[in-house]
């Protein structure tokens, strides 16, 4: 038997958060796009660019965590309790369930949590006095909820008719399993690779998105001073034998975003067969912004 979850306003609340990240999204773009077209790029252009790339992770996580807020179920058999969200699911073991704690008998305690959390959107973790660690997956606040407590972690859950889950729970208790499962996690596959705690991968990617953005910056707090031509290339007697508008710079941070996205794209293939070659691909993207840099220098007065 399959359970929704208690109506919240959690799920619309979110989504209108992320129509609000859209709508402001969509203004920056516009300024961005009329001050491109116009040349009159400065630091604030540079800025409200930055504003909106900053917005699209922000904007990812608050849409996935309201997906999830929508499609919350708890499926019930004698076997045990299966949590599932977004295409993940929290399995627990009937046979683990030491005993089941009403919300309500404990609201009022202070919880220590960690994890998104807005009105109507209980996820993350925390601990609860006399109860201990505890994992919420529901939709409604902890006085609402029923805490499956199980040896070293409890989880909150928020069945939309708490007594008959309560009635159904006994019926499938008393039953017993006819098969054995085991406590345990299925995420979706992306949510599984193993890039997500890599640190080196990181802090190489991290390296070269920062000395490219970096260089943007730059080029834009320097625009508005600079003259309208400026010489572009030099022979090798030091003299210039290209002039050019001074919107042309911006081709070296453009370039070197598009070798950025390659070589993401490239170590992303190879990652899982050959990670060195990945770091290397991605470290050379970095290294690559770096000669964009000196090279803007050795143009700029």
């Amino acid at each position: 038997m399959t359970w929704r979850a208690k109506f919240s306003v959690g799920a619309p609340l979110g989504l209108l958060f992320a129509a609000l990240c859209v709508a402001i999204d969509a203004l920056l773009l516009s300024g961005v796009l009329k001050a491109v077209r116009s040349e009159q790029i400065n630091l604030l252009t540079f800025l409200m660019g930055l504003v909106l790339l900053l917005s699209v992770p922000l904007l990812l996580v608050v849409i996935y965590q309201s997906i999830s807020c929508l499609t919350l179920r708890y499926r019930l058999d004698r076997n045990g309790i299966v949590v599932r969200w977004a295409g993940t699911e929290e399995v627990i073991p009937i046979r683990h369930i030491q005993r089941i704690v009403p919300g309500d008998e404990i609201s009022g305690s202070v919880v220590r949590r960690q994890g998104l959390r807005w009105p109507g959107h209980e996820r993350g973790t925390g601990r609860l006095p006399g109860i201990g660690r505890t994992r919420f997956l529901a939709t409604r606040p902890l006085e609402e909820q029923l805490l499956l407590v199980t040896p070293g972690q409890a989880f909150g859950i928020s069945p939309y008719d708490s007594q008959a889950f309560l009635k159904a729970y006994e019926v499938r208790q008393e039953l017993g399993p006819n098969r054995l499962l085991a406590q345990e996690t299925h995420h979706v596959r992306w949510l599984t690779w193993s890039l997500w705690a890599d640190q080196t991968a990181w802090l190489l990617l991290g390296a070269a998105v920062v000395i490219n953005v970096g260089l943007f910056g730059y080029l834009s707090a320097r625009y508005p001073n600079l003259d309208v031509q400026l010489p572009l290339h030099f022979n090798a007697e030091g003299m210039a034998d290209r002039i050019g508008n001074k919107t042309e710079l911006f081709a070296l941070p453009i370039i070197g975003l598009l070798i950025l996205g390659a070589n993401l794209i490239l170590g992303l293939i190879l990652y899982r067969r050959e990670r060195a070659g990945s770091y290397l691909l991605w470290g050379a993207a970095a290294a690559v912004q770096t000669l964009f840099w000196l090279a803007t220098f050795s143009i700029l007065p």
